[in-house]
């Protein structure tokens, strides 16, 4: 447990508010900001409610309560108690077992829990304060007119947390494709040219500018990866992509959108911005183009690309570059592709500093080699 966490057991009532206000004070002296675990406190009355009061007027910081019950959330709620401390309810807790794995992707999978609904099922590193984040800006992102679901309800899974979306039989667009390979061009080309429709959606300031953080961030590579004058040279190649004020996924392709009754659903929020859309083409980019070079054993382990030829590979992403920017035309295409992936280079070495060791040194620095090569040759700009 935190150090800036106390625990609340049994019952809190006037039999015993003020010994709990004497050691509860004393624990909080010094402290900052607090956490106060309700998970095993079975009821609290007025009494036990002034305590808190007091332990709030005596602490500089946020205090806030976890692991509510349902009847202990509904007191501090009735009471307007929920106004002046965070109140978090308690997590309910499912189980996967029998229930059918209907996608997959870097951050966790997704399973049908019934004919309305799914679950998404996240890896252990994924922290509750990112899924409330996408939580959030998949509601702001649903009332701008992009075609997302919205989550009800956050669970616990094990050790792992969930996010329970009303989903009437959807299944990722991976798994659709995966049963009809027959008509996989088809598919692509109907969900480039959704993205193309998401990606042309105007939002407000309340979206974060992709490019803008991006160049704050690169700032962090300098020591760690890249010299000052090479970091000089990366941020001047994402400072050269134009601004817009249009939606951004963050991690737009194949594996985060979900088809249901022929509709779109994307999935996956967390890092929805706003910005040009070459920084949507990066997931993409990633795993149909750079992903045609990798190994077997990367392949094999990397869910959005396992059970894809090179050739289907080549195909999808081919499809999507031409479908989403609509041209046959080779040269324009071939000038499309290469900017799209000196951006994506450029955002990939970012995870450095975000998830350590998820690439070997070798292919980082040949990520950075190529928009340094790219700022070397001459910076263009964006042709599309």
């Amino acid at each position: 447990m935190a150090e800036n966490t106390i625990r609340l057991t049994g019952r809190i009532d006037s039999n015993n508010a003020a010994q709990l206000e004497k050691e509860l004070l004393a624990a909080a002296e010094g402290m900052q900001e607090i956490t106060l675990d309700a998970e095993e406190l079975e009821y609290i009355s007025s009494a036990g409610l002034r305590v808190l009061l007091k332990l709030k007027k005596q602490t500089a910081g946020e205090v806030t309560v976890i692991n509510a019950s349902k009847d202990v959330y509904d007191i501090f709620e009735v009471t307007g108690f929920n106004n002046i401390l965070t109140v978090k309810k308690a997590l309910r807790s499912m189980s996967i077992d029998g229930l059918a794995l209907i996608g997959k992707g870097g951050t966790g999978s997704v399973y049908r829990v019934d004919n309305d609904t799914i679950i998404k099922v996240f890896n252990k590193n994924v922290s509750i304060d990112m899924i409330n984040r996408e939580s959030s800006k998949a509601k702001k992102a649903f009332l701008f007119g992009v075609p997302t679901a919205i989550s009800y309800d956050i669970v616990k899974v094990g050790e792992c947390l969930g996010v329970v979306y009303e989903l009437l039989n959807a299944e990722d667009l991976v798994n659709v494709i995966m049963k009809d390979k027959e008509h996989l061009e088809d598919h692509i080309k109907s969900f480039a040219l959704k993205m193309r429709e998401m990606n042309s959606i105007e939002v407000d300031d309340s979206f974060e500018d992709t490019k803008a953080r991006t160049i704050r961030n690169m700032g962090h590579l300098e020591g760690i990866l890249c010299t000052a004058d090479e970091v000089r040279k990366l941020r001047a190649v994402i400072e050269n992509v134009p601004d817009r004020n249009t939606f951004i996924h963050g991690d737009a392709h194949i594996g985060n959108v979900m088809l249901q009754k022929g509709e779109y659903m994307f999935i996956d929020l967390a890092g929805a911005s706003k910005g040009h859309p070459i920084f949507d083409m990066v997931s993409m980019c990633i795993a149909f183009k750079m992903g045609q070079n990798a190994n077997e054993e990367t392949r094999n382990n990397t869910a959005l690309i396992k059970g894809f030829t090179t050739d289907e590979m080549r195909r999808i992403w081919d499809t999507y570059l031409r479908t989403y920017l609509g041209s046959e035309d080779e040269a324009f295409l071939k000038k499309a592709e290469r900017q799209i992936l000196v951006i994506t280079c450029a955002r990939v070495i970012m995870s450095v500093l975000s998830v350590p060791g998820l690439f070997p040194p070798d292919r980082l620095a040949f990520f950075k080699n190529t928009v340094i090569d790219y700022y070397d040759s001459g910076i263009e700009p964006l042709c599309f």
